[in-house]
């Protein structure tokens, strides 16, 4: 599983770049081999902006993104029970590792059983208003429910110091 989210934890942050800079995503995150790559946008990013932008600033951008577009959905109702593939997507299934591999990916995200972003992750993210907000509807607990980073951020942050 922990190879699974980081293929679609790469795929996602990959669409969200691409829709934040308006790149083909059948130049950067479709092909096997990439031309455009999270590894050389910050440079392309930084001269096109100004702004000083590096590979590890570039993840956090796609990921508060990505966690904003989660709470909007969220706001909208979507949950857990309605993250399934389509019924007729695979001959067979297998329901018990289709479960374990969301609670995996959520767990990754640092998002709670049901696939809602905790408080501590988004007020990490500066998105207290979000907590804020969920708190106030009961969409989210005040308490804590989990880490405010993920496993993702940490992978990313361990392989960065060569760990």
């Amino acid at each position: 599983p922990d190879l699974v989210c980081e293929l679609v934890d790469w795929q996602e942050t990959m669409h969200y770049i691409d829709d934040a800079t308006g790149i083909c995503a059948g130049l950067s995150s479709f092909p096997i081999k990439p031309p455009y790559h999270i590894h050389n946008l910050p440079p392309l990013i930084s001269a096109a902006t100004g702004l000083d932008i590096d590979e590890e600033g570039l993840w956090e951008i796609a990921w508060r993104n990505r966690n904003l577009v989660r709470a909007i959905n969220i706001r909208r109702g979507l949950r857990r029970k309605d993250e399934r593939p389509p019924e007729d997507h695979w001959k067979k299934r297998f329901p018990e590792y289709e479960e374990k591999l969301l609670d995996e990916y959520y767990k990754y995200r640092g998002w709670n059983k049901e696939g809602i972003p905790t408080k501590e992750l988004l007020e990490r993210l500066k998105l207290d208003y979000v907590a804020e907000y969920f708190i106030k509807r009961g969409i989210l607990k005040d308490e804590g429910e989990g880490s405010p980073e993920g496993q993702q951020s940490k992978q990313r942050k361990d392989k960065a110091k060569g760990q």
